[in-house]
């Protein structure tokens, strides 16, 4: 059986068992160095296979 994936833009929030096939284009980290390097936030911009110049999410 294939696996079927779900496009970026189809996606809602909240839980769910949908499987997205992206790429990952760029990983930042946001760290409190007053607080031991605490983790504050992980952002990541990814891509599908549907990339349009024009969209911005």
């Amino acid at each position: 059986m294939a696996t079927t994936y779900t496009l970026l833009a189809d996606l809602r929030a909240g839980r769910c068992s949908n499987t997205a096939e992206v790429c990952l284009l760029r990983f930042w980290e946001a760290r409190n160095i007053n607080k031991g390097k605490e983790l504050m936030s992980v952002d990541m911009l990814l891509i599908d296979e549907n990339v349009s110049t024009n969209v911005l999410y």
